[in-house]
């Protein structure tokens, strides 16, 4: 910091994530989400799962990492220079509400790129399964999720190590979910009775395409990161998800900028709605405001983009300026919307598709 812009070697330092800043905001908008979810629910959320992008990480210099912590009941610990030195749980009767357990899936760029900081994350979830406390769901969860792996042949250390792990993400090298190749096959969904698509055939095909590709553990022991272990791991850890959780941090990425969300958002959704039989809340993080971070569903977030730029006459104008990378830009947003159609069909409304084609066609 003492160096002038220009001659400095960096312009951020990850082991700085989440700030004291961030933190503080963060832990308001988990409060907020639990709240929201508990109003719409009745009760406390007991599992939920959160998306982690290092673009968005860049932007909101952690407020979705301390969000995750928040809802374990952990804060960071920072030394005098701000960089994060380790994390420490909230006691319970400080903390004035049951601790949630979280999965977080990671994409291949984060996984890159934070690694200090998923250490930390997996270091709250092993901490959290160990508390004696009443009413822990975290520790409880680690506990079932063991006790199905030894049924299931794995040795005890590899069923324990496996069973206090939260941190997912695709294999190293690999930067996708397969998802934005997979939901445009729709050819390939199969053939229902009736003639038209198989959705259940469909769903089935992608969430395992999702689940296999999203697999690769990183858990407490961090020279096993990386590995895939004989049983699908995630596909544990996600059974019971209540709601799952992207963040958007500027109004230059929407919900339809790019196929990512759907991938890692829509895709968790439809891997939960695969293993439960139903689909968990989506929720959208937020933080275009850092100091009124909320939490809105995915559907409403999606009706405003659609509304505020796919069919707001300034927006269509500026489009078709562009010709034929104008004419590309629209047809990507699409498919995209629907990507969100085939992984999260509750967040797209006919009405909507209806629209698309008197705007577009």
């Amino acid at each position: 910091e003492s160096l002038p812009t220009g001659r400095n070697l960096y312009g951020f330092d990850p082991s700085r994530i989440p700030t004291r800043e961030a933190w503080e905001a963060g832990k308001l908008a988990a409060e907020r989400l639990i709240e929201q979810h508990r109003e719409g629910h009745g009760e406390y959320p007991s599992k939920l799962a959160f998306t982690l992008w290092s673009v968005e990480t860049m932007r909101h210099f952690g407020m979705l990492e301390a969000q995750v912590l928040a809802v374990m009941g952990f804060m960071p610990q920072w030394d005098a220079a701000g960089r994060v030195i380790g994390i420490e749980a909230i006691p319970a009767a400080e903390l004035g509400r049951p601790r949630i357990d979280a999965v977080i899936s990671a994409t291949g760029l984060y996984r890159d790129q934070f690694p200090n900081v998923m250490h930390w994350l997996a270091q709250a979830a092993d901490q959290a399964s160990t508390l004696d406390e009443p009413d822990n769901v975290i520790a409880a969860n680690s506990r079932r999720i063991e006790q199905a792996l030894l049924q299931r042949g794995l040795p005890a250390a590899e069923a324990s190590l496996a069973a206090r792990t939260r941190i997912f993400s695709s294999e190293s090298g690999a930067y996708s979910t397969g998802l934005e190749d997979a939901t445009l096959a729709s050819d390939s969904f199969g053939e229902a009775a009736d003639g038209g698509q198989d959705r259940a055939a469909g769903e089935e095909k992608l969430a395992e395409l999702y689940l296999d590709r999203m697999q690769f553990a990183y858990g407490p022991d961090s020279q096993r990161w990386g590995e895939k272990a004989t049983v699908n791991l995630y596909a544990e850890q996600l059974r019971g998800v209540q709601g799952a959780v992207l963040s958007r941090s500027s109004n230059l990425y929407g919900m339809l900028t790019t196929d990512d969300p759907f991938q890692y958002l829509g895709g968790l959704g439809l891997a939960v709605r695969h293993l439960d039989g139903q689909s968990p809340e989506l929720y959208i993080s937020n933080l275009r405001d850092a100091d009124n971070p909320r939490s809105e569903t995915a559907a409403g977030f999606l009706a405003r983009d659609l509304r505020a730029r796919y069919f707001h006459p300034g927006w269509i104008k500026s489009i078709q300026a562009e010709g034929y990378s104008g004419a590309l830009e629209v047809l990507g947003t699409a498919n995209n919307l629907w990507g969100w159609q085939v992984t999260a069909p509750e967040t797209v409304r006919s009405d909507q598709w209806d629209e698309f084609k008197a705007v577009y066609v």
